[in-house]
């Protein structure tokens, strides 16, 4: 029965609804693109993690996030966390979990995109430019370094560059020299090509060439390819993923992409998660925040002038015991006037809410009950939250 449940599902989503899984372009004028909110200029935000069941309840993963504009293209970015333990907030032995110097650029052109990133420093979340829905499936780095285990995640120099053709195909690659007591050398973490296209009802995507796995320690690839079908299904957006790669168990993935409402705000809000080992409910619950820099303003100004606007999208991913441990805010769009020190910056924050669920496990028979238990007990399950960001720019008479 392998791929019955999958072929089945497959055939059900072209007869489904039409489809919207959002494209994310990178809407400039031709040429070069570097954006900024202007140097100096940032956000911050203390949070702290909660876990609980019916006979549990402990504090941990008091964090406090920072996202500082050094200029165009160019920004510093961190997450300190107090402590090196799992579930408690005893102990004062700050970590980054996040922390990096970034540069990065687009360049447009007739034919296409161009998109760079360099990260120098400890990163835990890859996706750049903004994730397409394979990606969404990706393993996110695990706990074994707050359970006494090897350090997770990505530290040293990380380079991306991608390219997207107007067709929907596509080039990206991703590679690391480990640095900052990881050794590894410099090695390719992915190089494939891509595709992406609305086909009517259904959404297609795949990928192909050197692909990461899945399996920890993270950062290793392999040659394969991986396909994913979706489409909309009433508010929701549902799709399936296939993946096989070389001397690797093939892989099946389901993810759904829900639309805000108030339900998925409030699990958003505080990155509700259910865990199952252990079992119990997990959350991360902002404490305080603030803007950093001069000429921030909660509205637009009086007899102000629009002159410039950048959107963005913030992400955060997680998926083993309800941590959260990532952070990255994607840039969208841009146009007009950004990097003047003249100019007054009005910060529009949307709500952050449960964007999506990534399903995915080493196995492809799900045709009887006793084959999905286990297909579900041995997935991962990515999620994501999303936040709308707009920058505007005007210029006071």
């Amino acid at each position: 029965m392998k791929l019955r449940f999958f072929a089945t599902a497959v055939a059900a989503l072209v007869f489904t609804g039409s489809v919207a899984f959002a494209e994310h372009s990178y809407e400039q004028k031709p040429g070069w693109l570097f954006p900024t909110i202007g140097a100096g200029r940032g956000n911050w935000e203390a949070s702290v993690g909660l876990f609980l069941w019916s006979d549990e309840f402990k504090a941990r993963n008091f964090q406090l996030r920072s996202e500082l504009d050094l200029g165009p293209g160019l920004r510093l970015h961190s997450i300190v966390r107090t402590n090196r333990e799992q579930d408690t907030l005893k102990g004062f032995s700050p970590i980054l979990d996040e922390g990096y110097l970034e540069g990065y650029g687009f360049h447009e052109s007739s034919t296409g995109t161009v998109s760079t990133s360099l990260r120098i420093g400890n990163v835990r979340y890859l996706h750049f430019p903004y994730p397409d829905s394979i990606a969404v499936f990706d393993q996110v780095p695990g706990i074994s370094d707050l359970q006494g285990g090897d350090r997770t995640g990505y530290s040293g120099e990380l380079l991306t560059v991608d390219y997207k053709h107007k067709t929907g195909l596509g080039l990206h690659a991703t590679g690391i020299n480990w640095d900052f007591g990881r050794d590894g050398g410099t090695q390719l973490i992915e190089n494939y090509l891509y595709y992406n296209h609305n086909f009517g009802a259904l959404h297609f995507e795949t990928h192909v060439g050197g692909l990461a796995l899945r399996p920890e320690p993270l950062g290793r690839k392999a040659t394969g390819f991986n396909t994913f079908l979706g489409t909309k299904v009433g508010n929701y957006q549902v799709g399936l993923l296939y993946e096989k790669l070389k001397n690797q168990s093939a892989y099946t993935g389901l993810m759904v992409t829900f639309p805000q409402n108030y339900l998925t705000r409030a699990m958003g809000k505080v990155a509700f998660d259910y865990d199952r080992s252990p079992e119990g409910f997990a959350f991360q619950v902002p404490l305080a925040s603030g803007k950093i820099g001069a000429r921030i303003a909660k509205k637009a100004p009086v007899n102000g002038i629009l002159v410039g606007e950048v959107k963005a999208e913030r992400l955060r991913t997680y998926w083993q015991n309800g941590q959260v441990r990532n952070y990255y805010e994607h840039i969208l769009s841009s146009w007009g006037e950004e990097n003047k020190s003249d100019l007054v910056l009005v910060v529009e924050e949307q709500p952050w809410y449960l964007q999506s669920e990534a399903l995915v496990s080493p196995h492809t028979n799900v045709g009887s009950w006793s084959a999905l238990k286990t297909w579900e007990k041995d997935r991962q399950g990515p999620a994501q939250l999303s936040q709308t960001v707009i920058y505007r720019f005007y210029r006071v008479k």
